[in-house]
């Protein structure tokens, strides 16, 4: 599996294809410790960790002996680093299909050409249906376990809106703590009913989050917190789910969202991918683009303008009628 949450909730139409094919077999998902927890609910999958983020040398050989111990008959290669290929190979694993990607076509049984303009949910689900000899033709949806009943803002009785602006080492995808409270501001002025925002992320996030926090209180607004780097994974998906909205710049959590069905605006500026390749599917999903306006990537997400964001949340709040 990919290294990264987001990615890792993109596999989940890919894993969806091989239960459909083959609903007796047992699989195994090879994830990094972090991604783990996502799918820790599944009963129905068997989980390895891959360790070679803590000692990659050690991780590695820990990770060949413990896949040769489980005999497997297939592999797919969600990745495509050849380091990735020779593991499974090495691992005595015969079987294996993925992209032919950094000189591993040798060592792949099944190797197909990577089309980088394909979504990555759709590159994920393309080597699945290749393994299933190309039976199915609907993609299914993203999707993860999760219980709003286990959300940390269960007893809060409001409109809730969380906000993802994640950190400033983010660069382009970093959405500025000012153009937030703004946001927030002008939703505030528009909305008569109880509303809560809340401010989401790792612990990673907490600085920015209590900075939006910070600016809002100057001005009188008292109806945001920050619960950034205060949740678990399984905390944080639940409560995801329960949010009547998010906003959120390209992260982990708007792809959660995707995967619970929560409305959401996702914020386009700059990204490490083509947004058209990681956009999370879905009609509750609201795209709003940066206009465009500066020179420098990092700069463009200035560009997504407080006034657009509050627009569109309002027309989401009202199509949902969670506005009287």
């Amino acid at each position: 599996m990919p290294r990264f949450i987001g990615d890792c909730i993109n596999c989940t139409p890919a894993i969806k294809l091989l239960e459909l094919s083959y609903p007796d077999a047992q699989i195994t998902l090879v994830l990094r410790a972090v991604p783990a927890l996502v799918f820790s609910r599944n009963t129905g999958y068997k989980i390895i960790i891959d360790e070679r983020l803590s000692n990659k040398l050690r991780g590695i050989l820990s990770l060949v002996k413990t896949l040769k111990k489980q005999n497997y008959d297939a592999a797919i290669l969600m990745t495509n680093t050849l380091i990735d290929a020779v593991i499974t190979k090495a691992s005595g694993i015969n079987n294996v299909i993925g992209y032919a990607q950094e000189m591993r076509k040798p060592l792949l049984k099944k190797a197909l050409k990577l089309d980088t303009r394909r979504h990555y949910i759709n590159r994920y689900a393309y080597l699945a249906n290749a393994f299933c000899n190309n039976k199915h033709s609907i993609l299914p949806d993203v999707n993860l376990f999760f219980d709003k009943k286990q959300s940390v803002l269960l007893n809060i009785d409001t409109l809730k809106v969380g906000f993802c602006i994640v950190n400033k080492a983010k660069l382009s995808r970093h959405y500025p703590t000012g153009h937030c409270a703004k946001t927030i501001e002008l939703i505030n002025q528009k909305v008569k009913e109880p509303l809560s925002f809340f401010l989401i992320g790792s612990p990673e996030e907490m600085t920015e989050a209590e900075q939006v926090v910070a600016t809002c209180q100057k001005s009188n607004i008292e109806n945001v917190q920050s619960i950034a780097g205060k949740t678990t994974i399984l905390e944080l998906i639940d409560t995801i789910a329960d949010l009547d909205l998010l906003i959120t710049v390209d992260s982990g959590p708007l792809h959660i969202a995707a995967a619970t069905k929560t409305s959401t605006i996702a914020l386009h500026s700059k990204g490490t991918s083509a947004f058209s390749t990681v956009c999370p599917k879905g009609p509750q999903v609201h795209v709003v683009n940066s206009r465009g306006g500066y020179i420098d990537d990092n700069d463009q997400v200035l560009d997504l303008l407080p006034e657009d964001i509050a627009e569109k949340a309002l027309d989401i709040l009202n199509e949902h009628n969670l506005l009287h």
